[in-house]
């Protein structure tokens, strides 16, 4: 039946029929392969990856929003995730939803594997509104400008079968085929499946990084593939509808691998950065501020680079005033910025954002 985007489309199953012999894909997967190696063995040399991982993940939280049209800066969700959630801006709530959303799927991956139970929980995280299930009516994907439809998923019917598919392809490690692609098929097909009435991209992009982690390409949620997404989304969207209309997959595997490259190299420059800084303030702190010095209050100001004195009390579990005390010291040494935020005191780790936000 030929494609119409107005009509639900008639998804197949998989694996899909392509050339994984394709010498363009074998050169491009081998690109991929050893800059995700160099960041996987990067991430283990850290002394405490957790540490790393709050940044990271925002960062990529903040890019895959904006692919929705969830706008807002780095600085705003910082601010705002240390206010109670009623409290919370609207984008800033639904960056620090990903966030969680993210954390959730990395704790809970070797309990549950890629299943059904592991999308529901990562889906629910994102849309608190939603009823942990997939989809029992039509939906479709439109143009908010334009109101035209650009792509209309297969019946709500469908939806359980093609995703008891995807997830048997995705959890059969005997197929022979490479995990970034199989990564980049099971993305394309998700989109496609689209199962649920809100939150599919983001849920989608969680999954893909999710998928590398249990196959062993990485160790740590810390690939920033929303912003190459971000950057190409124009390619993006024309490279998936391809399939759908085409079948078209070998272009599009080569774009996901060619994201995996860069990501992987944009990643590593940035932790290698976030590290050198850690490593700085460490040796600063202790020399310049010998009285207030602890790895831990080091740790802290780089796990929440914008950090009120009752977030540091409890974290270090000292009173918040001498939490505040010792703030002020470091804000007066030139570590961190002092900022007033309607009745909040904030302190912010200036030379550690810039990083996160690539400047």
């Amino acid at each position: 039946m030929q494609y119409n985007k107005e009509n639900p489309y008639i998804l197949g199953k998989l694996p899909p029929n392509i050339d994984f012999e394709s010498s363009k894909l074998k050169d491009a997967l081998l690109r991929a392969r050893v800059a995700l190696a160099e960041l996987k063995g990067y991430s283990f040399s850290m002394p405490n990856p957790f540490l790393l991982l709050s940044p990271a993940v925002l960062r990529e939280s903040l890019a895959s929003s904006e692919i929705e049209n969830i706008h807002t800066t780095i600085v705003e969700v910082l601010q705002n995730q240390l206010f109670p959630e009623k409290e919370q801006r609207k984008p800033d709530k639904e960056v620090l939803r990903y966030k969680d959303a993210v954390v959730w799927g990395y704790e809970n991956l070797d309990k549950y594997s890629i299943s059904t139970r592991l999308i529901l929980g990562i889906q629910k995280k994102l849309v608190h509104a939603s009823h942990g299930e997939y989809r029992k009516q039509q939906n479709a994907i439109v143009n908010h400008l334009t109101k035209e439809r650009i792509y209309t998923p297969p019946v709500a019917r469908d939806v359980p079968e093609l995703m008891g598919n995807l997830e048997n392809f995705i959890n059969n490690p005997d197929d022979g085929i490479d995990p970034l692609i199989k990564a980049a098929i099971a993305h394309y097909q998700f989109e496609a499946i689209h199962p649920f009435g809100d939150g599919n991209g983001r849920t989608g992009r969680i999954l893909m990084v999710l998928f590398l982690i249990m196959t062993e390409v990485l160790k740590w949620p810390i690939l920033y593939i929303s912003g190459y997404i971000n950057k190409n989304r124009t390619e993006y969207y024309r490279l998936l509808n391809d399939i759908s209309a085409n079948g078209s997959w070998e272009e599009f595997i080569l774009f996901m691998l060619d994201g995996f490259y860069f990501q992987a190299k944009e990643t590593n420059k940035v932790l290698f950065e976030i590290m050198s800084l850690f490593d700085n303030y460490k040796t600063s702190i202790k020399q310049d501020l010998k009285s207030i010095y602890s790895a831990d209050l080091v740790e802290q100001i780089f796990s929440f680079p914008i950090i009120t004195p009752a977030k540091l009390g409890k974290a270090l579990d000292i009173h918040y005033v001498t939490a505040g005390k010792y703030l002020t010291k470091l804000s007066q040494a030139g570590f961190v910025k002092e900022q007033k935020y309607g009745k909040y005191r904030l302190f912010i780790n200036q030379k550690l954002i810039s990083i996160i936000e690539g400047e």
